[in-house]
Protein backbone atom coordinates (compact mmCIF):
# COMPACT_ATOMS: atom_id res chain seq x y z
CA UNK A 1 0.00 0.00 0.00
CA UNK A 2 1.57 3.29 -1.06
CA UNK A 3 1.45 6.66 0.66
CA UNK A 4 -1.07 8.04 -1.84
CA UNK A 5 -3.78 5.54 -0.96
CA UNK A 6 -3.22 4.62 2.66
CA UNK A 7 -5.06 7.54 4.22
CA UNK A 8 -8.10 9.64 3.52
CA UNK A 9 -8.95 13.16 4.63
CA UNK A 10 -12.63 14.08 4.10
CA UNK A 11 -13.32 16.98 1.77
CA UNK A 12 -14.94 20.12 3.16
CA UNK A 13 -18.49 19.33 1.94
CA UNK A 14 -18.23 15.76 3.21
CA UNK A 15 -16.94 16.93 6.59
CA UNK A 16 -19.82 19.38 6.80
CA UNK A 17 -22.38 16.64 6.13
CA UNK A 18 -20.81 14.22 8.60
CA UNK A 19 -20.77 16.88 11.29
CA UNK A 20 -24.57 16.77 11.41
CA UNK A 21 -24.33 13.30 12.99
CA UNK A 22 -20.86 11.84 13.19
CA UNK A 23 -18.52 9.70 15.24
CA UNK A 24 -14.78 9.32 14.63
CA UNK A 25 -11.67 7.88 16.17
CA UNK A 26 -9.04 10.52 15.40
CA UNK A 27 -5.36 9.55 15.29
CA UNK A 28 -2.36 11.77 14.62
CA UNK A 29 0.21 9.88 12.58
CA UNK A 30 3.96 10.14 13.09
CA UNK A 31 4.04 12.56 10.15
CA UNK A 32 1.57 14.84 11.91
CA UNK A 33 -1.29 13.92 9.60
CA UNK A 34 -4.76 13.65 11.09
CA UNK A 35 -6.35 10.26 10.41
CA UNK A 36 -10.06 9.64 11.05
CA UNK A 37 -11.94 6.38 11.32
CA UNK A 38 -15.70 6.66 10.97
CA UNK A 39 -17.33 4.50 13.70
CA UNK A 40 -20.94 5.53 13.04
CA UNK A 41 -22.13 1.95 12.69
CA UNK A 42 -23.46 -0.87 14.87
CA UNK A 43 -20.04 -2.46 15.54
CA UNK A 44 -16.49 -1.47 14.74
CA UNK A 45 -13.99 -4.29 15.33
CA UNK A 46 -10.43 -3.14 16.03
CA UNK A 47 -7.34 -5.37 15.89
CA UNK A 48 -4.36 -6.48 13.86
CA UNK A 49 -6.20 -9.00 11.68
CA UNK A 50 -7.02 -7.95 8.14
CA UNK A 51 -10.74 -8.66 8.62
CA UNK A 52 -11.06 -5.99 11.34
CA UNK A 53 -12.83 -2.74 10.50
CA UNK A 54 -9.89 -0.83 11.92
CA UNK A 55 -6.65 -2.77 11.37
CA UNK A 56 -3.77 -1.68 13.60
CA UNK A 57 -0.53 -3.34 12.53
CA UNK A 58 1.55 -3.70 15.69
CA UNK A 59 2.90 -6.48 17.90
CA UNK A 60 1.08 -4.85 20.83
CA UNK A 61 -2.32 -5.22 19.18
CA UNK A 62 -4.24 -8.52 19.31
CA UNK A 63 -5.87 -9.92 16.15
CA UNK A 64 -9.20 -8.95 17.74
CA UNK A 65 -8.27 -6.37 20.35
CA UNK A 66 -11.44 -4.40 21.13
CA UNK A 67 -14.80 -3.46 19.63
CA UNK A 68 -16.88 -0.30 19.64
CA UNK A 69 -20.66 -0.77 19.61
CA UNK A 70 -23.52 1.63 19.01
CA UNK A 71 -26.92 1.15 20.65
CA UNK A 72 -29.86 3.29 21.70
CA UNK A 73 -27.79 4.99 24.40
CA UNK A 74 -24.72 5.77 22.31
CA UNK A 75 -21.25 4.25 22.00
CA UNK A 76 -19.50 1.67 24.18
CA UNK A 77 -16.00 0.17 23.86
CA UNK A 78 -15.27 -3.41 24.95
CA UNK A 79 -11.81 -4.90 25.49
CA UNK A 80 -11.66 -8.43 24.06
CA UNK A 81 -9.35 -9.86 26.74
CA UNK A 82 -6.26 -8.42 25.13
CA UNK A 83 -2.86 -8.91 26.83
CA UNK A 84 -1.86 -5.28 26.97
CA UNK A 85 -5.40 -4.02 27.44
CA UNK A 86 -7.47 -1.10 26.20
CA UNK A 87 -7.36 2.25 27.98
CA UNK A 88 -9.88 5.07 28.06
CA UNK A 89 -8.63 8.34 29.56
CA UNK A 90 -5.60 6.54 30.97
CA UNK A 91 -7.52 3.73 32.71
CA UNK A 92 -7.71 0.10 31.66
CA UNK A 93 -11.27 -0.93 30.92
CA UNK A 94 -13.25 -4.07 30.28
CA UNK A 95 -16.19 -2.08 28.99
CA UNK A 96 -17.20 1.56 29.26
CA UNK A 97 -19.30 4.21 27.57
CA UNK A 98 -17.50 6.52 25.16
CA UNK A 99 -18.15 10.25 25.29
CA UNK A 100 -17.07 13.09 23.08
CA UNK A 101 -13.44 14.00 23.80
CA UNK A 102 -12.43 10.67 25.40
CA UNK A 103 -8.89 9.46 24.75
CA UNK A 104 -8.64 5.82 23.68
CA UNK A 105 -5.33 3.93 23.71
CA UNK A 106 -5.06 0.62 21.87
CA UNK A 107 -1.57 -0.85 22.09
CA UNK A 108 0.77 1.97 21.07
CA UNK A 109 -1.96 3.83 19.17
CA UNK A 110 -3.73 6.79 20.74
CA UNK A 111 -7.07 8.10 19.44
CA UNK A 112 -9.45 10.84 20.42
CA UNK A 113 -13.12 9.98 20.20
CA UNK A 114 -15.29 12.71 18.71
CA UNK A 115 -19.02 12.53 18.11
CA UNK A 116 -22.10 14.67 17.67
CA UNK A 117 -24.41 11.77 18.64
CA UNK A 118 -26.13 12.52 21.94
CA UNK A 119 -27.50 10.01 24.43
CA UNK A 120 -31.24 10.57 24.15
CA UNK A 121 -32.17 7.30 25.83
CA UNK A 122 -33.16 8.91 29.14
CA UNK A 123 -35.45 11.52 27.65
CA UNK A 124 -39.12 11.11 28.46
CA UNK A 125 -40.98 9.35 31.27
CA UNK A 126 -39.28 6.18 32.56
CA UNK A 127 -40.35 3.22 34.66
CA UNK A 128 -37.19 1.53 35.84
CA UNK A 129 -35.11 1.13 32.65
CA UNK A 130 -38.05 1.38 30.25
CA UNK A 131 -39.19 4.51 28.44
CA UNK A 132 -42.97 4.90 28.37
CA UNK A 133 -44.52 5.39 24.93
CA UNK A 134 -48.16 5.46 26.01
CA UNK A 135 -50.88 3.71 27.98
CA UNK A 136 -52.33 0.43 26.73
CA UNK A 137 -54.96 0.10 29.41
CA UNK A 138 -56.02 0.50 33.02
CA UNK A 139 -57.53 -2.03 35.38
CA UNK A 140 -58.30 -2.93 38.94
CA UNK A 141 -54.78 -4.11 39.68
CA UNK A 142 -52.49 -1.91 37.65
CA UNK A 143 -51.74 0.21 34.64
CA UNK A 144 -50.49 -1.26 31.40
CA UNK A 145 -47.94 0.79 29.46
CA UNK A 146 -46.37 0.48 26.04
CA UNK A 147 -42.65 0.85 26.71
CA UNK A 148 -39.33 0.71 24.93
CA UNK A 149 -35.97 -0.56 26.12
CA UNK A 150 -33.57 2.18 24.92
CA UNK A 151 -30.67 -0.28 25.09
CA UNK A 152 -32.12 -2.53 22.41
CA UNK A 153 -34.96 -0.38 21.00
CA UNK A 154 -37.32 -3.33 21.59
CA UNK A 155 -40.89 -2.58 22.61
CA UNK A 156 -42.82 -4.34 25.38
CA UNK A 157 -45.92 -4.02 27.50
CA UNK A 158 -45.28 -3.21 31.16
CA UNK A 159 -47.91 -3.77 33.85
CA UNK A 160 -47.33 -1.71 36.99
CA UNK A 161 -48.88 -2.62 40.32
CA UNK A 162 -51.03 0.18 41.67
CA UNK A 163 -50.36 1.80 45.03
CA UNK A 164 -53.64 1.95 46.94
CA UNK A 165 -52.59 1.39 50.52
CA UNK A 166 -54.07 4.67 51.74
CA UNK A 167 -57.60 3.77 50.68
CA UNK A 168 -59.63 1.95 53.37
CA UNK A 169 -61.54 -0.30 50.96
CA UNK A 170 -58.43 -1.79 49.39
CA UNK A 171 -56.25 -4.53 50.84
CA UNK A 172 -52.81 -3.71 49.47
CA UNK A 173 -51.41 -7.08 50.53
CA UNK A 174 -54.12 -8.94 48.64
CA UNK A 175 -53.44 -6.76 45.60
CA UNK A 176 -49.75 -7.63 45.66
CA UNK A 177 -50.44 -11.31 46.27
CA UNK A 178 -52.59 -11.48 43.16
CA UNK A 179 -49.85 -9.68 41.25
CA UNK A 180 -47.39 -12.34 42.41
CA UNK A 181 -49.78 -15.10 41.29
CA UNK A 182 -49.91 -13.57 37.82
CA UNK A 183 -46.12 -13.37 37.75
CA UNK A 184 -45.79 -16.95 38.99
CA UNK A 185 -48.13 -18.27 36.32
CA UNK A 186 -45.98 -16.68 33.63
CA UNK A 187 -42.64 -17.60 35.19
CA UNK A 188 -43.50 -21.29 35.47
CA UNK A 189 -44.49 -21.48 31.85
CA UNK A 190 -48.16 -22.11 32.55
CA UNK A 191 -49.16 -19.39 30.09
CA UNK A 192 -46.94 -20.24 27.10
CA UNK A 193 -49.30 -20.55 24.15
CA UNK A 194 -49.80 -18.79 20.78
CA UNK A 195 -53.18 -17.49 21.97
CA UNK A 196 -51.93 -16.13 25.30
CA UNK A 197 -49.90 -12.98 26.00
CA UNK A 198 -46.42 -14.02 27.11
CA UNK A 199 -45.14 -12.95 30.56
CA UNK A 200 -41.40 -12.23 30.21
CA UNK A 201 -40.24 -10.94 33.58
CA UNK A 202 -41.27 -9.79 37.05
CA UNK A 203 -39.38 -7.07 38.93
CA UNK A 204 -39.94 -5.75 42.44
CA UNK A 205 -38.13 -2.47 43.14
CA UNK A 206 -38.39 -0.29 46.22
CA UNK A 207 -40.53 2.24 44.35
CA UNK A 208 -42.21 0.14 41.67
CA UNK A 209 -43.28 -3.44 40.94
CA UNK A 210 -44.08 -4.56 37.44
CA UNK A 211 -44.54 -7.39 34.96
CA UNK A 212 -42.81 -7.24 31.59
CA UNK A 213 -45.02 -8.67 28.83
CA UNK A 214 -44.82 -9.11 25.10
CA UNK A 215 -46.25 -6.16 23.20
CA UNK A 216 -48.92 -7.48 20.86
CA UNK A 217 -49.92 -4.92 18.24
CA UNK A 218 -53.68 -5.28 18.47
CA UNK A 219 -57.00 -3.80 19.46
CA UNK A 220 -59.19 -5.50 22.02
CA UNK A 221 -62.54 -7.05 21.21
CA UNK A 222 -64.40 -4.39 23.21
CA UNK A 223 -62.88 -1.64 21.06
CA UNK A 224 -63.70 -3.54 17.88
CA UNK A 225 -67.36 -4.00 18.89
CA UNK A 226 -67.64 -0.33 19.85
CA UNK A 227 -66.31 0.59 16.42
CA UNK A 228 -68.16 -1.97 14.27
CA UNK A 229 -71.23 -3.00 16.26
CA UNK A 230 -72.17 -6.67 15.87
CA UNK A 231 -69.48 -8.63 14.05
CA UNK A 232 -69.59 -11.17 11.24
CA UNK A 233 -70.62 -14.53 12.76
CA UNK A 234 -67.80 -16.43 11.03
CA UNK A 235 -65.25 -13.99 12.45
CA UNK A 236 -66.82 -14.27 15.90
CA UNK A 237 -66.44 -18.05 15.65
CA UNK A 238 -62.75 -17.59 14.80
CA UNK A 239 -62.31 -15.36 17.86
CA UNK A 240 -64.10 -17.94 20.01
CA UNK A 241 -62.12 -20.83 18.52
CA UNK A 242 -58.74 -19.23 19.22
CA UNK A 243 -59.76 -18.12 22.71
CA UNK A 244 -61.03 -21.63 23.49
CA UNK A 245 -57.65 -23.07 22.48
CA UNK A 246 -55.88 -20.66 24.81
CA UNK A 247 -58.30 -21.46 27.61
CA UNK A 248 -57.81 -25.18 27.11
CA UNK A 249 -54.08 -24.70 27.66
CA UNK A 250 -54.74 -22.70 30.85
CA UNK A 251 -57.18 -25.28 32.18
CA UNK A 252 -54.92 -28.23 31.45
CA UNK A 253 -52.31 -26.52 33.63
CA UNK A 254 -54.81 -26.53 36.51
CA UNK A 255 -55.61 -22.82 36.34
CA UNK A 256 -58.69 -20.68 35.67
CA UNK A 257 -58.53 -17.18 34.18
CA UNK A 258 -61.70 -15.94 35.99
CA UNK A 259 -61.99 -12.70 33.98
CA UNK A 260 -62.69 -13.59 30.36
CA UNK A 261 -64.33 -10.57 28.71
CA UNK A 262 -63.98 -8.61 25.44
CA UNK A 263 -61.39 -6.15 26.79
CA UNK A 264 -59.16 -9.09 27.74
CA UNK A 265 -59.21 -10.58 24.23
CA UNK A 266 -56.71 -8.91 21.90
CA UNK A 267 -56.99 -9.16 18.12
CA UNK A 268 -54.08 -8.51 15.78
CA UNK A 269 -54.35 -7.12 12.24
CA UNK A 270 -54.27 -10.64 10.76
CA UNK A 271 -57.01 -11.89 13.07
CA UNK A 272 -54.77 -13.59 15.65
CA UNK A 273 -56.36 -13.61 19.11
CA UNK A 274 -54.47 -13.55 22.42
CA UNK A 275 -55.85 -13.71 25.97
CA UNK A 276 -54.43 -11.08 28.33
CA UNK A 277 -54.70 -9.80 31.92
CA UNK A 278 -54.22 -12.67 34.36
CA UNK A 279 -54.73 -10.53 37.45
CA UNK A 280 -57.51 -12.78 38.74
CA UNK A 281 -55.99 -16.10 37.69
CA UNK A 282 -56.75 -19.07 39.94
CA UNK A 283 -53.81 -21.46 40.27
CA UNK A 284 -55.69 -24.31 41.89
CA UNK A 285 -53.66 -25.99 44.60
CA UNK A 286 -51.04 -23.26 44.86
CA UNK A 287 -50.31 -22.51 48.57
CA UNK A 288 -50.56 -18.76 47.98
CA UNK A 289 -53.99 -19.27 46.46
CA UNK A 290 -55.04 -21.35 49.46
CA UNK A 291 -53.93 -18.59 51.81
CA UNK A 292 -55.94 -16.01 49.87
CA UNK A 293 -59.00 -18.26 49.98
CA UNK A 294 -58.72 -18.59 53.76
CA UNK A 295 -58.42 -14.81 54.12
CA UNK A 296 -61.17 -13.78 51.69
CA UNK A 297 -63.69 -16.58 52.19
CA UNK A 298 -66.27 -16.92 49.41
CA UNK A 299 -65.05 -13.82 47.64
CA UNK A 300 -66.79 -12.69 44.45
CA UNK A 301 -64.09 -12.04 41.86
CA UNK A 302 -64.69 -11.20 38.23
CA UNK A 303 -66.53 -8.68 36.02
CA UNK A 304 -70.27 -8.42 36.62
CA UNK A 305 -71.23 -8.44 32.92
CA UNK A 306 -69.42 -11.74 32.26
CA UNK A 307 -69.18 -13.64 35.55
CA UNK A 308 -70.33 -17.27 35.72
CA UNK A 309 -73.10 -18.02 38.26
CA UNK A 310 -70.96 -20.39 40.33
CA UNK A 311 -68.07 -17.92 40.35
CA UNK A 312 -70.34 -15.24 41.79
CA UNK A 313 -71.11 -17.57 44.74
CA UNK A 314 -67.55 -18.75 45.44
CA UNK A 315 -64.63 -17.67 43.26
CA UNK A 316 -62.32 -20.27 44.84
CA UNK A 317 -64.43 -23.29 43.90
CA UNK A 318 -64.45 -22.97 40.13
CA UNK A 319 -62.96 -24.79 37.19
CA UNK A 320 -62.44 -24.03 33.51
CA UNK A 321 -66.15 -24.09 32.76
CA UNK A 322 -66.44 -20.67 34.44
CA UNK A 323 -64.18 -19.30 31.70
CA UNK A 324 -66.33 -21.01 29.07
CA UNK A 325 -69.29 -19.05 30.45
CA UNK A 326 -67.39 -15.75 30.33
CA UNK A 327 -66.35 -16.45 26.74
CA UNK A 328 -69.98 -17.21 25.88
CA UNK A 329 -71.02 -13.78 27.19
CA UNK A 330 -68.23 -12.13 25.16
CA UNK A 331 -69.34 -13.94 21.99
CA UNK A 332 -72.96 -12.99 22.73
CA UNK A 333 -71.96 -9.32 22.77
CA UNK A 334 -69.91 -9.80 19.58
CA UNK A 335 -72.87 -11.28 17.69
CA UNK A 336 -75.60 -8.96 18.95
CA UNK A 337 -73.83 -5.76 19.97
CA UNK A 338 -75.69 -6.06 23.30
CA UNK A 339 -74.81 -7.38 26.74
CA UNK A 340 -76.80 -10.45 27.83
CA UNK A 341 -77.88 -8.69 31.05
CA UNK A 342 -77.60 -4.87 30.74
CA UNK A 343 -78.88 -4.13 34.25
CA UNK A 344 -78.15 -0.85 36.04
CA UNK A 345 -76.30 -2.29 39.03
CA UNK A 346 -73.74 -5.03 39.47
CA UNK A 347 -75.93 -6.85 41.97
CA UNK A 348 -78.78 -7.03 39.45
CA UNK A 349 -76.40 -8.24 36.73
CA UNK A 350 -75.11 -11.01 39.00
CA UNK A 351 -78.62 -12.06 39.94
CA UNK A 352 -79.49 -12.24 36.25
CA UNK A 353 -76.49 -14.47 35.55
CA UNK A 354 -77.72 -16.78 38.29
CA UNK A 355 -81.41 -16.92 37.43
CA UNK A 356 -82.41 -15.22 34.14
CA UNK A 357 -82.21 -16.68 30.66
CA UNK A 358 -80.60 -14.24 28.19
CA UNK A 359 -82.61 -13.02 25.15
CA UNK A 360 -82.25 -15.17 22.06
CA UNK A 361 -79.28 -14.24 19.88
CA UNK A 362 -81.18 -14.82 16.65
CA UNK A 363 -84.02 -12.61 17.90
CA UNK A 364 -81.55 -9.76 18.38
CA UNK A 365 -79.63 -10.49 15.18
CA UNK A 366 -81.44 -12.68 12.60
CA UNK A 367 -78.26 -12.80 10.48
CA UNK A 368 -76.64 -15.19 12.98
CA UNK A 369 -77.05 -18.86 11.94
CA UNK A 370 -78.99 -20.87 14.50
CA UNK A 371 -76.14 -23.38 14.85
CA UNK A 372 -73.76 -20.63 16.00
CA UNK A 373 -76.34 -19.14 18.35
CA UNK A 374 -76.89 -22.58 19.90
CA UNK A 375 -73.15 -22.97 20.58
CA UNK A 376 -72.98 -19.60 22.37
CA UNK A 377 -76.15 -20.23 24.38
CA UNK A 378 -74.74 -23.58 25.50
CA UNK A 379 -71.62 -21.81 26.77
CA UNK A 380 -73.91 -19.63 28.89
CA UNK A 381 -75.86 -22.40 30.59
CA UNK A 382 -76.39 -21.76 34.31
CA UNK A 383 -75.38 -25.27 35.28
CA UNK A 384 -71.69 -25.94 34.44
CA UNK A 385 -72.59 -29.54 33.61
CA UNK A 386 -74.65 -28.34 30.66
CA UNK A 387 -71.86 -26.26 29.10
CA UNK A 388 -68.97 -27.44 26.95
CA UNK A 389 -66.76 -29.22 29.44
CA UNK A 390 -63.43 -28.20 27.92
CA UNK A 391 -62.02 -25.52 25.68
CA UNK A 392 -61.02 -28.26 23.26
CA UNK A 393 -64.65 -29.37 22.81
CA UNK A 394 -65.82 -25.79 22.35
CA UNK A 395 -63.10 -25.18 19.76
CA UNK A 396 -64.20 -28.28 17.86
CA UNK A 397 -67.80 -27.07 17.85
CA UNK A 398 -66.82 -23.63 16.49
CA UNK A 399 -64.30 -24.86 13.90
CA UNK A 400 -66.76 -25.60 11.04
CA UNK A 401 -68.11 -22.05 11.17
CA UNK A 402 -64.90 -20.10 11.87
CA UNK A 403 -63.20 -17.84 9.38
CA UNK A 404 -60.22 -15.62 10.21
CA UNK A 405 -60.55 -12.01 9.10
CA UNK A 406 -58.09 -9.15 8.95
CA UNK A 407 -58.88 -5.93 10.79
CA UNK A 408 -57.52 -2.46 10.14
CA UNK A 409 -56.45 -0.06 12.85
CA UNK A 410 -53.71 2.43 13.66
CA UNK A 411 -51.96 1.18 16.78
CA UNK A 412 -50.35 4.55 17.56
CA UNK A 413 -53.76 6.23 17.39
CA UNK A 414 -55.15 3.57 19.76
CA UNK A 415 -52.37 4.21 22.27
CA UNK A 416 -52.98 7.97 22.07
CA UNK A 417 -56.69 7.44 22.64
CA UNK A 418 -56.12 5.17 25.64
CA UNK A 419 -53.62 7.64 27.09
CA UNK A 420 -56.18 10.44 26.85
CA UNK A 421 -58.86 8.26 28.43
CA UNK A 422 -56.49 7.51 31.29
CA UNK A 423 -55.90 11.22 31.87
CA UNK A 424 -59.65 11.71 32.27
CA UNK A 425 -59.74 8.93 34.83
CA UNK A 426 -56.92 10.59 36.71
CA UNK A 427 -58.88 13.84 36.80
CA UNK A 428 -61.89 12.10 38.40
CA UNK A 429 -61.69 12.90 42.14
CA UNK A 430 -63.64 9.73 42.99
CA UNK A 431 -60.90 7.57 41.50
CA UNK A 432 -57.76 9.37 42.55
CA UNK A 433 -56.97 6.72 45.14
CA UNK A 434 -56.74 4.19 42.31
CA UNK A 435 -54.26 6.26 40.38
CA UNK A 436 -51.56 7.37 42.76
CA UNK A 437 -48.15 7.97 41.20
CA UNK A 438 -49.52 7.81 37.66
CA UNK A 439 -48.97 10.78 35.33
CA UNK A 440 -51.94 12.16 33.43
CA UNK A 441 -50.32 11.90 30.03
CA UNK A 442 -47.11 10.22 29.06
CA UNK A 443 -45.50 9.98 25.65
CA UNK A 444 -42.09 9.68 24.17
CA UNK A 445 -40.76 9.77 20.64
CA UNK A 446 -38.33 7.34 19.10
CA UNK A 447 -34.80 8.59 18.83
CA UNK A 448 -31.84 7.12 17.07
CA UNK A 449 -29.80 6.95 13.94
CA UNK A 450 -31.51 5.69 10.80
CA UNK A 451 -30.05 3.28 8.30
CA UNK A 452 -29.81 6.13 5.81
CA UNK A 453 -26.95 7.83 7.67
CA UNK A 454 -23.54 7.99 5.99
CA UNK A 455 -21.36 5.20 7.35
CA UNK A 456 -18.06 5.91 5.64
CA UNK A 457 -15.39 3.31 4.95
CA UNK A 458 -15.75 -0.13 6.52
CA UNK A 459 -12.12 -1.21 6.75
CA UNK A 460 -9.21 0.92 7.80
CA UNK A 461 -5.51 0.06 8.15
CA UNK A 462 -3.03 1.99 10.28
CA UNK A 463 0.53 0.73 9.97
CA UNK A 464 3.03 2.83 11.95
CA UNK A 465 5.99 1.04 10.37
CA UNK A 466 4.95 2.49 7.02
CA UNK A 467 3.45 5.66 8.50
CA UNK A 468 0.04 4.63 7.20
CA UNK A 469 -3.18 6.49 7.67
CA UNK A 470 -6.63 5.41 6.47
CA UNK A 471 -7.24 3.07 3.56
CA UNK A 472 -10.41 1.74 2.02
CA UNK A 473 -10.40 -2.05 1.89
CA UNK A 474 -12.76 -4.91 0.93
CA UNK A 475 -15.22 -2.95 -1.23
CA UNK A 476 -18.12 -5.33 -0.57
CA UNK A 477 -18.18 -4.47 3.12
CA UNK A 478 -19.75 -1.06 2.72
CA UNK A 479 -23.15 -2.10 1.36
CA UNK A 480 -23.35 -5.14 3.60
CA UNK A 481 -22.72 -3.08 6.70
CA UNK A 482 -25.22 -0.46 5.63
CA UNK A 483 -27.93 -3.10 5.27
CA UNK A 484 -27.08 -4.68 8.58
CA UNK A 485 -27.12 -1.32 10.29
Amino acid sequence: MNDQTDYEIPSAPESQALAQKSAFLVHESSRGEIVRKNVLRTTTLIGSHETCNLQLISSQVEPSHCVITLDGRGFRIWDLRSRIGTKVNGKKIRSTRLHHGDQVKIGSFTFQFTTTVKDESRQGFFIDDYRVLGILGTGGMGWLYAVEDPRTMQKFALKVLMRRANHPSVDQQELRTRFLLEAEAGAKGRLKHPNIINVLDHQHRSDVEYLLLELFVSMDLQELIQREGSLDPAFVCSIGLQTAKGLNHIHQAGSVHRDIKPSNLLIGPNGLVKICDFGLIFLGNDPIEAELASQMGKDCLGTADYIAPEQSFDSYQVDGRADIYGLGCALYLSLTGKLPFPAESNSKKIQSHRKVKPPSITALNPAVPQEIADIVHRCMEKDPQNRYQTGEKLAAALAPFARVQKIEFNFEDLIAKRTNQASYRLADPKKKHFLQRIPANVAASLAGITSEEHLGDEHTVINPARQSGIATHLPGDTSAAREAY
